[in-house]
């Protein structure tokens, strides 16, 4: 009985530790999902956007100018890859005063604040 005791105890314990090493805690919270950027809508203001596609990684930063404020959050789609997750795509939601002015990936405008506030304020 106490063999067969400490064999279950073992073979639990063998379980247990199999598990933690499956998950990668490096990247723990990472987004590995398609991000919805298809319920997205122009206009759609900060809170509105979380309730969509849920909190941004972080924002990349944020611009005042005389008839508003430009800020910009970052999204990320990571890839599971043996040891080495990465991320996959990157995406920059650009608000003007707390409303949704456009998205896109990283470098397909830049220097898109200025321009924003250029086009929108003449």
């Amino acid at each position: 009985m106490k063999l067969f005791t400490c064999t279950l105890l073992l073979i639990a314990l063998l379980m247990c530790g199999c598990a933690f090493m499956v998950k990668d805690f490096a990247n723990y919270g990472k987004n590995y999902d398609k991000i919805k950027l298809h319920l997205l809508t122009i206009g759609d203001d900060k809170e509105q956007v979380i309730s969509k596609i849920g909190e941004p990684v972080q924002v990349i930063g944020s611009k005042k100018f005389e008839k508003g404020v430009i800020e910009v959050w970052s999204y990320e789609k990571w890839i599971a890859q043996m040891n080495n997750d990465r991320i996959d795509k990157e995406y920059w939601l650009y608000f003007l005063d707390e409303k949704l002015e456009q998205w896109g990936r990283p470098g397909d405008w830049s220097k898109e604040a200025d321009r924003i506030y250029e086009i929108r304020h003449r």
